[in-house]
């Protein structure tokens, strides 16, 4: 439904991948813009890390995921949103973590 968004790590040279992960998600799910995860590859790709959840709400939307490094904390700015009150996307959200969460 949405792009994935993939930039490398400054600090680990890593790609960090964040993307609605519909791997083990019910049907009901398939096709949302629901989970949000994030992973990271150590081999430029060809394999990833146990992805994180980052956003799991059920009715919620997340999409369009702008990722910025700042530090020791990785920055998302993403829509997002519950479509079942507002449509899905009816929010700009900034999401704000730790590096090395994404490493545990």
């Amino acid at each position: 439904m949405s792009p994935a968004s993939i930039k490398r790590i400054p600090k680990t040279g890593d790609l960090l991948a964040v993307w609605n992960n519909h791997a083990n998600v019910d049907a009901e799910h398939k096709g949302k813009r629901t989970p949000l995860h994030a992973a990271i590859s150590k081999d430029d790709g060809r394999t990833w890390q146990q992805p994180q959840s980052i956003e799991d709400d059920p009715n919620g939307w997340y999409c369009y995921t702008a990722i910025e490094f700042v530090g020791d904390f990785v920055l998302l700015g993403h829509c997002a949103g519950d479509r079942k009150k507002d449509g899905g996307l009816a929010t700009t959200q900034i999401t704000r973590f730790p590096l090395d969460w994404l490493y545990k």
